[in-house]
């Protein structure tokens, strides 16, 4: 089934160019993203360069520039249908080849902007995405969750003392199970590397206790990079490392699309081009 927009554009439409991912050529992709509806319903299509590709879809101008953009990044809920629409085309297509993601709301003025950017940075794309291929990143999030040291209902402190003392129980606890999990991150980091099971890891700030409905503090938010062969064997190793440190509670959540590592050229975070224009988050 191909995708329609629900309403054909109007004639005078001027349109720009929102890219998803970078990909070295490939038919199978091609064939699948004819399939898929991108932003705001939007048909996907790949652009061709010479041995790169990029999954993009044609956006009228005037609702993504920079202005527009910030004001729908502004909002929780456009925001929120941005980024799944968004990563839906990623994740539909990660499984056909390696795809290098873009950023939330990367955007061109035309074709030819995207192809010179992916001239310009077809080195950098060609080594990373042979780097992710046949890889999946997999979150680690490791959390402070020490023992509960509530006394039982009645069991009041009989004293100021006794109460200064439990306080500081709790506290030593807290900062204890927040050490454990410091260091158990630190052998999960050691101990995929040492046995290959991981060929990188990026670690991100902890998420905010307000994004998890389970208990504890996030002191360890981890990405790795990990070879599809050892995917069974990666989840095993970081539930045995997990299963004996006290005090604290891991989370492991994948396959994803390698977001974490698809960093862009080294250069290109100072370098600036007029004629390539690109409203990101």
């Amino acid at each position: 089934m191909i995708c329609e927009p629900e309403t054909p554009p109007p004639a005078d439409r001027t349109d720009a160019v929102y890219a998803y991912a970078v990909l070295l050529r490939n038919e199978a992709v091609e064939r699948a993203a004819r399939e898929l509806c991108g932003v705001d319903g939007l048909p996907v299509r790949i652009l061709r360069g010479t041995d790169t590709a990029a999954v993009v879809s044609d956006v009228p101008a005037d609702a993504f520039t920079e202005e527009a953009v910030a004001q729908r990044l502004d909002d929780i809920t456009d925001l929120e249908r941005l980024a799944r629409d968004h990563h839906q085309v990623i994740a539909a297509l990660a499984s056909h080849a390696a795809l290098l993601p873009l950023r939330l709301a990367t955007v061109y003025l035309d074709d030819d902007s995207l192809l010179r950017r992916l001239h310009a940075d077809a080195g950098h794309f060609r080594t990373t995405l042979n780097q992710l291929e046949g890889h999946d990143e997999w979150g680690v999030k490791i959390y402070a969750h020490p023992p509960a040291t509530t006394a039982p209902p009645g069991d009041r402190p009989r004293s100021g003392r006794d109460y200064l003392r439990a306080r500081r129980t709790s506290r030593e606890g807290h900062e204890l199970a927040h050490q454990a999990a410091a260091d158990l991150g630190a052998r999960v980091d050691r101990t995929l590397a040492e046995a290959n099971l991981a060929t990188g890891v990026r670690h991100h700030r902890p998420q905010p206790a307000a994004l998890s409905a389970k208990p504890g503090e996030n002191v360890v938010n981890a990405a790795y990079l990990v070879p599809r062969q050892h995917t069974r064997s990666f989840q095993e190793r970081v539930e045995a490392l997990a299963a004996g440190t006290v005090g604290v509670r891991v989370e492991i959540t994948g396959p994803w699309a390698p977001y974490s590592f698809a960093s862009p050229p080294p250069e290109q975070a100072e370098r600036t081009d007029p004629a390539i224009p690109r409203t990101t988050s």
